[in-house]
């Protein structure tokens, strides 16, 4: 049996990883690289295989840098059948739809023409889902997914074949408010693990600083919009902010949000609101918050002073909804911006939470940010150094893991810690090499 890693090597995009075995090869993951231009043009490497011959992709959530890459395979020639948990399926339907658009509407797109919307109607058909805990057999050997908390739907897999195989995914913390906690990672002799945060220990505390930032708003009347990813974190945004006001109905002012698929997502996480820690908070959240719907009511609110909160996307200032919020309010010295989460190196929200004021969108337009800027790392999905070593905690030391899904400072302070604790073949993944295993 051999690996090989196609993504997710040099930073937190593109996971894809091959696993072949006598009987035949399939993927874990098929994802995008995201960020700048130099890591996008990434997408357009010659794969290191032949698409048709791929029998199967297990993906393990729905995010873009895991699932991106699936109409490519299509559209080279993919066929096999791609097994997710029902959630996944949903939520990776919304995100390919939605990048396809992206491709086909974008003139100078780098990945102009990579796939179409018919790319991802075929992939749609090649899903099969699967329930947590649930075997199924690919190629002889036994697969099945287990929670990762991290997003809906997302799986640890484990591969019981020549040898016993873990892939991590995306670990998910284990106080998440809204999502419940990853089970533990479980004996293997082989663990592919994420490394995001795997030489940080997360600071700060989700409700507070959502907290501290709803009050702020209020009490000096401003206009405050959030940057958020259109998947999990705005539900999460909207589900504690709803919360909050409950509880706090003296602190209530107006709260809208503004994304067609930030909306869409609404719609599974209302769905499989069962699925998670608050299904009767999430699911009242969702079905009362104010929507930005129609060009009337964007014309509306542009025109509005604060108190005032909006979330819309996208999560890194990388495009979407927001350019135009920035745009309307860029010289309003009253606006707040809230950055709550990871901004890869290159995007604008990078650039802004770094102190930097004038940011260029992906067709070159510039906007000059005249208001504050607020950052928090406290709201990230993925597990920090301590959470990711308290979910492999019961492995044996002697266990063969290799690091992927982090840029190399944090790979490298991951291994440094695994390696002190008594992990003893500790490998930092390299792109392409291929390891027997």
């Amino acid at each position: 049996m051999k690996i090989k890693f196609i993504g997710a090597t040099e930073d937190v995009t593109g996971s894809m990883t091959l696993l072949e075995c006598p009987a035949g090869k399939i993927l874990i993951d098929c994802g995008l690289y995201q960020g700048t231009d130099d890591v996008v043009k990434k997408n357009l490497r010659p794969l290191p295989f032949d698409p048709k011959e791929i029998v199967a992709i297990i993906l393990t959530h729905a995010h873009l840098d895991h699932s991106g890459h699936i109409p490519r395979l299509v559209k080279l020639g993919f066929r096999g059948t791609i097994y997710c948990t029902k959630p996944t399926l949903k939520l990776a339907r919304l995100i390919m739809t939605d990048s396809a658009h992206i491709l086909e509407k974008a003139e100078n797109h780098i990945l102009k023409s990579f796939y179409e919307m018919e790319d991802v109607m075929i992939a749609t058909s090649l899903f099969k889902t699967k329930n947590f805990h649930e075997t199924f057999e690919v190629l002889g050997m036994s697969i099945s997914f287990q929670p990762a908390g991290h997003i809906l739907g997302a799986a640890s897999v484990f591969i019981n074949g020549e040898k016993k195989i873990v892939f991590s995914g995306d670990v998910g913390r284990f106080n998440d408010p809204l999502i419940n906690p990853p089970d533990k990672c479980p004996l293997t002799d082989v663990l592919v693990i994420e490394s995001t945060y795997g030489g940080k220990i997360r600071k700060g505390n989700i409700e507070e600083e959502l907290t501290s930032f709803i009050k702020k708003i209020k009490k000096e009347s401003k206009v405050g919009i959030i940057a958020s990813f259109a998947v999990a974190r705005a539900q999460l945004l909207i589900t504690l902010i709803h919360k909050f006001y409950q509880l706090h109905p003296e602190e209530k002012i107006r709260f809208v949000i503004d994304g067609p698929m930030m909306t869409e997502a609404n719609k599974i996480y209302k769905e499989f609101s069962q699925d998670t820690k608050l299904p009767e908070d999430l699911r009242n959240a969702l079905e009362e918050v104010e929507v930005i719907d129609h060009v009337r009511e964007w014309d509306s609110l542009k025109k509005k002073e604060g108190p005032l909160i909006i979330i819309t996307s996208s999560g890194m200032v990388s495009g979407g909804r927001i350019w135009r919020y920035l745009e309307n309010w860029q010289n309003d010295t009253n606006a707040c911006l809230f950055l709550p989460g990871y901004q890869a190196i290159g995007t604008a929200g990078r650039a802004l939470s770094e102190g930097k004021r004038i940011i260029h969108d992906e067709e070159g337009k510039s906007i000059h940010w005249s208001g504050e800027v607020l950052s928090s790392q406290a709201f990230s999905s993925h597990a920090d150094q301590n959470e990711l070593l308290s979910w492999i905690n019961d492995i044996d030391k002697n266990t063969n893991i290799y690091l992927n899904h982090g840029e190399p400072s944090s790979k490298e302070l991951f291994k440094e810690k695994l390696i002190e604790i008594g992990f003893r073949n500790v490998t930092i993944a390299n792109n392409n090499k291929e390891q027997k295993l």
